[in-house]
This record gives C-alpha cells, sequence and structure tokens, in this order.
C-alpha cells in the first residue's frame, strides 16, 4: 500500500517582505480539490505578528506536530504549502521529527535564489523568512531550534542548494564554514541541471537512506515566467526544466515537498498559479503510482 498523502498549509505570511503568501494554502487546495477530491489536508492558520518568537513557536511547533502526529499513524506523504518562506522552520521540523523517531536522518534539497541562512544577529531586516535554513541547522531562536525535538533538524553534510544567486556575506561566511554543497545559478545550464539534482538527490538518498525532501521557493525559479513573488530575482531557473527534473525523479526517495513564496496578491494572469499546480498535479500522481 502507498503513502497517503497529506496537504499541509502554512498560512503565514507576515515573516517575508510583503503580505500575500498567507492566502496560498487555501487558494491551491481549492484548485486541487478539483482534481483529487479525497486529498487530505490541514490548513494552519498564523494570528500573531513577526516579532512574537512565543506564538510563532506555538504556531511552528503546530505544523510540525500536524506532520509528525499524521506520520505515525500511517505513511505519509507530506506536501507542505507556503507561506512565506520561513514556513520551513514547522514543515521540516515535523518532517525530521518523524524521521527521527525511526532512528534516521533527513536529507534536503533547497532550491531557492536565496540562502535564507541569516541568524537573528546577521539579519539586516528581522525578517523570518531569510533565517530558516540557519534555524533548520541550529542557529537561531531557541524557541524555534527545539521544534520536534532538540537540537539541528539537518546536518551539514545532508543539505544542497540549487540556483542560488542572491545572498549576504554572513550567510555563505556560515554555510562554507558548515561544509554546505551550494550549486550557484551561474554554475547551472539547461544541459547540466537535471544531472546535477540527481546526482546530489541519489547521493542524498545514499546518505539517509531514502529520506530526501525539496524545498521550493518559486523565486528560485525564471521572474519572467514566475512573475508572483515577493522578492525576485534576475536569471532564474526555467519552470520547464524544473519540472521536467521532478518529472524523471524517483519519487520512492522523496520523503516530502514543499511550495513556499507564492503571492496570489502579484499574479496578475494565474500564470505562476497555474505552474504550481501543474508541478503537485506532477507529483501527486507520481507518488499515487509508486
Amino acid at each position: 500500500m502507498g503513502r497517503r498523502i497529506k496537504l499541509i498549509g502554512s498560512a503565514i505570511g507576515n515573516c517575508g517582505r510583503a503580505l500575500g503568501c498567507e492566502k496560498t494554502p487555501a487558494l491551491v487546495l481549492d484548485k486541487l480539490h478539483s482534481q483529487f477530491p479525497a486529498l487530505d489536508s490541514s490548513i494552519h492558520d498564523y494570528n500573531g505578528t513577526n516579532a512574537d518568537l512565543e506564538r510563532l513557536q506555538s504556531y511552528f511547533g503546530q505544523v510540525a506536530d500536524d506532520i509528525i502526529e499524521s506520520s505515525q499513524k500511517e505513511a505519509l506523504f507530506p506536501l507542505m504549502l507556503g507561506g512565506d518562506h520561513a514556513c520551513a522552520i514547522g514543515s521540516w521540523s515535523g518532517v525530521a521529527g518523524a524521521l527521527a523517531q525511526k532512528n534516521a536522518q533527513l536529507g534536503l534539497i533547497w532550491v531557492d535564489a536565496h540562502m535564507d541562512a541569516h541568524r537573528p544577529d546577521t539579519s539586516e531586516t528581522g525578517n523570518l523568512h531569510g533565517m530558516p535554513v540557519a534555524h533548520l541547522l541550529g542557529y537561531g531562536h531557541q524557541q524555534l531550534t527545539t521544534l520536534g525535538y532538540h537540537g539541528a533538524k539537518i546536518q551539514p553534510k545532508n543539505l544542497v542548494y540549487f540556483a542560488v544567486r542572491s545572498f549576504e556575506p554572513a550567510e555563505e561566511e556560515l554555510l562554507q564554514k558548515l561544509g554546505v554543497k551550494i550549486y550557484y545559478r551561474h554554475l547551472l545550464t539547461s544541459e547540466n541541471f537535471i544531472d546535477l539534482f540527481n546526482h546530489e538527490f541519489e547521493r542524498l538518498s545514499q546518505q539517509t537512506n531514502g529520506n530526501v525532501g525539496i524545498s521550493l521557493d518559486l523565486d528560485a525559479l525564471d521572474p519572467e515566467q514566475i512573475m508572483a513573488v515577493s522578492v525576485p530575482e534576475d536569471d532564474g531557473i526555467s519552470p520547464s526544466l524544473f519540472l521536467a527534473t521532478m518529472k524523471q525523479l524517483d519519487v520512492k526517495k522523496l520523503v516530502a515537498f514543499e511550495i513556499s513564496e507564492y503571492n496570489p496578491l502579484l499574479d496578475n494572469d494565474n500564470q505562476s498559479l497555474d505552474y504550481m499546480i501543474e508541478l503537485l498535479t506532477v507529483l501527486i500522481d507520481k507518488v499515487n503510482h509508486e
């Protein structure tokens, strides 16, 4: 029997640069239900401020607990929707927590124009959507590094970046110090992207016994085609190329998938939404037939 897919939405948007991302989970779920009426789901709404650590701790803890508790009941494939990318603090803490109960580690491919590896003392804006990776590595607010269980949710050797092209020195310094592998955008071409992605996916799978997750920030993609993001960066990955990569991925080794930073308030022609639905449909179909 295959894994049960559960869409887990983090309706949070005020930890980023602009509001709007918090509307995504309900919008996407409504679209997906027309194709997959039996799709299980839960959406967690955040109603606090971006500086209320106690409320953020409670909120991200609820998301993490949802994933952990759902994974205990049966084989689960979490399909996780943000929200701004701060949502990753709760979602991947949950995935890592579920794996830790099986004495397993998480491998994670972070597809993003940004490193999202600021710590509270290095961030000029204080926006939490620029800090999720640091927190998952165990650096940041203690309230947010102890979700699921105490300690880092991912080991540096089990983390790989793709498509990075906008970052600050403090972020790069931390990641290089820890030995995290980074594929900067200028290293990637239409000819080598799929092969490099597959290579790293397989490498992480071997290191974690087939427990690899993917977190996609839509700003990793070409902003001329995927425009509905709050922090666009030029020279993104071709959306069709990323979709082709996902179509041939061995989903048996994919433990969870996440999309973040879609802002429907900026999607005048629904092109970005349509792409998300196409991508998610591909993944749902693949998991349903694994």
